[in-house]
């Protein structure tokens, strides 16, 4: 005889595998009427996603955004002293997976999670990926010409790039995948010699690289996210992109804390993040990771940032990318032209 499968008083809300599931989560969060979302995404990117959700379920979702520093850091004090506000998180996936080791998340179960790459879903299953940072490089086509873009990353260290090269101010989970593929030692010898040759120009955030790429203050940017190019280019930005091999992709993650005061919402939110979700950020650009293998195909050798791993060696990987890129942490790496 067939075992029964737990009743749902024997299981946490978002570990309920019966198949009412989806009945029981709405009829929950409709009682407790609202959420609370920590995010260190953008506006646009979470905006639609959540006016969405609240639409179709009539929830109320509060959004506190930070950096995901802060996020992480606000959801660790928080729940060390006992004080959860956030019933869901949403971050790139090694803040997530700090919060896994801090044991502050909670386990989730979704059906959703089958339709997502491997790399979403970790064993443990306290977060899921919902889209997909994928690493390209970016440049300005009325100021390079696509004969002289650079086809690997020796390229760079032709004189041409002198004073023509752009970099996020902090991107040491990119520079550590980056430098496993080519070799540390190599790696490293490459991008000391790049910088004291050629220059980077450091920008602090993303979009303020791509801006910089798109005002012609920047030719080549090394670092850039494939979804801001897309946005740069709907709005009419003098940007391209360009992927050298590999090409780095990193998954976010979306979980829920294990002392949500409204776990019925937290988890029907993170079943709408793996589904209806999924093709909202599709339409806004983004790529998501119910469709990694398609958003991947386009790109060359690609590969992925181990979550665990960025954080074994977080220090290491931090310290040298401070002082090879950026010239010992002072921001500025050494012959890069000051903007």
């Amino acid at each position: 005889m067939a075992a029964m499968p737990p009743s749902f008083a024997q299981v946490s809300v978002p570990m309920y595998k019966g198949a009412d599931r989806t009945e029981r989560l709405i009829a929950g969060a409709k009682k407790e009427g609202q959420l609370m979302v920590y995010s260190s995404m953008t506006e646009r990117d979470t905006a639609n996603v959540i006016k969405s959700f609240e639409e179709k379920y009539g929830i109320k979702v509060s959004v506190w955004r930070s950096g995901k520093d802060k996020v992480l850091q606000r959801v660790i004090s928080e729940g060390r002293a006992g004080r959860d506000a956030a019933d869901f998180v949403w971050n790139v996936s090694p803040e997530m997976e700090a919060l896994h080791r801090e044991k502050l998340l909670q386990p989730v179960w979704s059906p959703l999670e089958k339709n997502l790459i491997p790399q979403a879903v970790p064993k443990h299953g306290e977060w899921a990926g919902s889209m997909l940072y994928v690493f390209v490089q970016a440049y300005n086509p009325k100021r390079v010409a696509k004969d002289e873009l650079p086809k690997t990353w020796d390229d760079l260290l032709d004189p041409r790039w002198k004073g023509r090269l752009g970099i996020e101010f902090k991107q040491q989970e990119w520079f550590y995948r980056l430098l496993t593929v080519l070799g540390e030692e190599k790696g490293l010898a490459l991008f000391r010699k790049l910088v004291a040759t050629n220059g980077l120009s450091i920008r602090m955030g993303s979009s303020v690289l791509a801006n910089s790429v798109a005002n012609g203050e920047t030719d080549l940017a090394l670092t850039m996210y494939s979804f801001l190019v897309d946005q740069f280019k709907a709005k009419g930005g003098d940007i391209e992109y360009l992927a050298m091999a590999p090409t780095i992709a990193l998954p976010d993650g979306v979980g829920i804390p294990k002392r949500a005061r409204h776990p019925y919402a937290a988890t029907l939110f993170f079943d709408f993040m793996l589904s209806d979700g999924q093709k909202i950020l599709a339409d806004n650009l983004v790529a998501t990771t119910a469709q990694g293998d398609q958003n991947m195909a386009r790109f060359p050798q690609p590969v992925f940032i181990d979550p665990a791993k960025v954080l074994d060696d977080y220090a290491k990987w931090t310290k040298l990318y401070d002082d090879t890129i950026r010239g010992a942490g002072t921001g500025t790496a050494a012959g890069a032209a000051k903007q």
